[in-house]
Parts: structure tokens; C-alpha cells; sequence
């Protein structure tokens, strides 16, 4: 009895913490327990290394970004479109890649323009330019391609000379007759009717202007004008057959007059070069009016009319 006591003190001595004795590990548990500890430090060290990999190499896209948008020129559009594709994979700031692909955008833009201006510069040296097809085509290229304005309008004016110039259809031939017909009609009426029609002649000789007016005699053979200086009535009787008439300013003889050249600018637009001839001997009366518009019908008149009577 005494003998089982002490050994109880024995086993209780033995675990002073009151807590049964832990039991030796087998050593292969030891050693896979090791390894697992070891493989999560080893994926915590190279998931760190691959987010400050990420963050270098994002470093190096932006760089590149900028590098790329300031040296932006011919060839190297590929460059810039491959450094905006790998910025969005590597989720650069938006506004960074916003403002690369604006660069982008304005590069390419630039590129079509310079290359449309060099085709246009091509194309006024090509017979192509006398094709009115051609050159309405090559309008709308150099619109679309937002060429500058001077080399637009360049474009414009010779696109609308071939349109003038053009051969007419035959139902505007036809119109055209008419117009012209009616345009001498008026001229032939305004001319018999009330008094005459109101016109303003430019003495080429001393740059007056005096207000006149012109009639037509009743056989129609003979143009008057009228005019009034210094209250002495003047008349000008000249052959209708002989008349012919022009744009003040495409008559040397009137655009080369230092009178004429002293007009303003709105005058000589409107001016009419009506030439005449008596008894072989040449002249002229240049004619002020008031619009475009009249001018023209003045013109229209006066060639139809001297046509008709020839």
C-alpha cells in the first residue's frame, strides 16, 4: 500500500502543470510540417515580389507612354498604338491613356492632311485637273482630309470654274436662250419706255461720273446716250450692230485707267465695258451699276440685242 503511493507522487511530480505529458512527434510529420510552413513563406515572398514587379513594370508603361506621345511622328503610329494596348492591360490611369490616344488621334489626323495636301499639289499639275468628276471627288477628299483653307478654297474656285465652263445640257441650253432672250427684252423695253434706262458713265478721261440714260431709236439701228453736263444735254449716237459689251475690269483699256483704278472696289465690279464703232473708228462707254445683277442684264442686252440686229 505505501509502495503504489509514492508512486502516484512520483507521476504527479513528474507533470508539475497538471497536464498529461505531450507525445513525441513522429519524424515524418516533423518534416512535412516544416516543408508546408516553408511553402507558404516562399508564396507570401513571391506574391510581394510579383506586386512590386507589377507596380515597376507599370512605372516603365507610363514612361514609355509619354516617351512615345512626345516623339510621335511618321512611323512610329505602331509603336503608340502597341504602348496604349499594354497601358490598358496593365491598368494604367485612364486619363493617361485618355490623353495618349487624343495624341494618337491628332498624330493620324495630321499624317492623312499633310499626305492630302501633297496629293492636291500633285493633282493641279495632272490633266486630271480639267476633269470636272476628278475634281469634285478631290474636293470632298481634301474636306474630309481637313486640309487647310487656302489649299480648300484653291480647290473650290477651280471646281466651280470647270462648272461655269462646262459643256451645257440640252434642257440648259434651252434655259439659257430663254434668259438671254428675256434679259434682252427688258433691256430693249426699259430702253423705249419712260424716258430710257438709268445708267451712270464714267468719263475715262478726267474720272467724272454723270448720270445718263440710254434709248434705242424705233428701227432699233441705233443706241443713245444721254447724258447731262453742266446742264448742256450731250447725245451719243452709236450703231447697234456695232456694240459689243464686257466686264469693265476684263477690258485693258478701262482696268488699266488710273480713274477706273481709283475706284472703290464695289464700282469696278459693277462696271461695263460697252465698245462701239462709227464709221470704222473705234470707242467705248464704261457704264457704272449699281449691282451685279444689273450689270449682268445690262451685258446680256446689249450682246443679244446687237446679235439679233446684225
Amino acid at each position: 500500500m505505501g509502495a503504489v503511493c509514492a508512486r502516484c507522487n512520483e507521476v504527479k511530480k513528474g507533470n508539475g502543470d497538471g497536464k498529461p505529458p505531450a507525445l513525441p512527434m513522429h519524424p515524418d510529420e516533423d518534416s512535412d510540417a516544416n516543408a508546408s510552413s516553408e511553402a507558404d513563406n516562399s508564396e507570401v515572398a513571391a506574391s510581394s515580389d510579383e506586386e512590386e514587379n507589377h507596380e515597376d513594370y507599370k512605372q516603365s508603361v507610363e514612361q514609355i507612354l509619354k516617351s512615345t506621345g512626345k516623339n510621335l511622328k511618321r512611323g512610329k503610329t505602331m509603336a503608340m498604338k502597341e504602348a496604349i494596348s499594354t497601358a490598358k492591360k496593365y491598368g494604367l490611369d485612364g486619363s493617361k491613356i485618355t490623353e495618349a490616344q487624343r495624341q494618337l488621334d491628332e498624330h493620324v489626323k495630321q499624317q492623312r492632311r499633310e499626305e492630302c495636301e501633297r496629293e492636291v499639289e500633285a493633282f493641279f499639275t495632272s490633266p486630271a485637273v480639267a476633269d470636272i468628276t476628278l475634281t469634285e471627288k478631290m474636293v470632298s477628299k481634301a474636306t474630309e482630309a481637313d486640309v487647310s483653307v487656302k489649299t480648300l478654297q484653291k480647290l473650290q474656285e477651280k471646281f466651280e470654274v470647270l462648272l461655269l465652263c462646262r459643256s451645257l445640257e440640252a434642257d440648259e441650253v434651252k434655259l439659257a436662250r430663254e434668259a438671254l432672250k428675256q434679259s434682252c427684252r427688258d433691256f430693249v423695253f426699259a430702253a423705249t419706255q419712260g424716258g430710257g434706262r438709268p445708267v451712270t458713265l464714267l468719263n475715262l478721261e478726267d474720272g467724272s461720273q454723270e448720270k445718263a440714260i440710254i434709248t434705242l431709236d424705233p428701227p432699233l439701228r441705233n443706241l443713245l446716250v444721254i447724258g447731262d453736263i453742266t446742264d448742256v444735254e450731250t447725245v451719243r449716237i452709236v450703231p447697234v450692230r456695232s456694240l459689243s459689251a464686257v466686264l469693265g475690269k476684263d477690258e485693258k483699256k478701262v482696268s488699266s485707267n488710273s480713274h477706273f483704278k481709283a475706284l472703290d472696289p464695289d464700282e469696278r465690279e459693277c462696271s461695263v465695258a460697252v465698245r462701239y464703232s462709227i464709221n470704222k473708228t473705234p470707242g467705248m462707254f464704261c457704264f457704272l451699276e449699281p449691282t451685279e445683277v444689273r450689270r449682268d442684264r445690262l451685258i446680256e442686252g446689249v450682246v443679244i440685242l446687237a446679235v439679233s440686229c446684225s
